[in-house]
């Protein structure tokens, strides 16, 4: 069972940007996306310090430091990253694109109804770096 999810999420369904957009999350709860305004997939955006230059590559570095990452689309305003979970491979989407102020966010598993909170719990970790790496001297 485990090793047919693992082989279903190794097709990409759902990523890439409307309209500039990142997309809505799907009707289930392993998606998290800062656009949303549906509490159960509302995460915060990523604040972006005043005057970095390139914060979608910033965050890039960060990322890859994290475990199971591999980029597939990185430009000055969108990085889509992929991550892959050690024991079952496992493949979850995280999105950024780059608006005016912030850097916005989606991060969703691509099989499976639940993920029992991974992708919130791996972008709230993912601003803690960003945080501690970009924001602490800000004041």
């Amino acid at each position: 069972m485990f090793y047919n999810l693992a082989r279903q999420s190794e097709t990409l369904i759902n990523a890439g940007l409307q309209n500039g957009l990142l997309q809505a999350c799907p009707d289930r709860p392993s998606c998290v996306n800062s656009l949303s305004a549906i509490n159960e997939h509302a995460i915060a955006a990523f604040s972006v310090p005043t005057g970095m230059a390139d914060p979608v590559s910033a965050l890039a570095v960060i990322i890859m430091d994290m475990p199971g990452t591999e980029i597939l689309e990185h430009n000055d305003d969108y990085l889509h990253v992929t991550f892959s979970s050690a024991i079952f491979s496992f493949i979850d989407d995280l999105e950024i694109v780059k608006d005016a102020e912030q850097l916005q966010v989606r991060s969703v598993s691509r099989v499976g109804f639940s993920d029992m909170g991974v992708n919130r719990a791996r972008v709230e970790e993912l601003q803690k770096f960003w945080q501690q790496a970009h924001l602490q001297n800000q004041n």
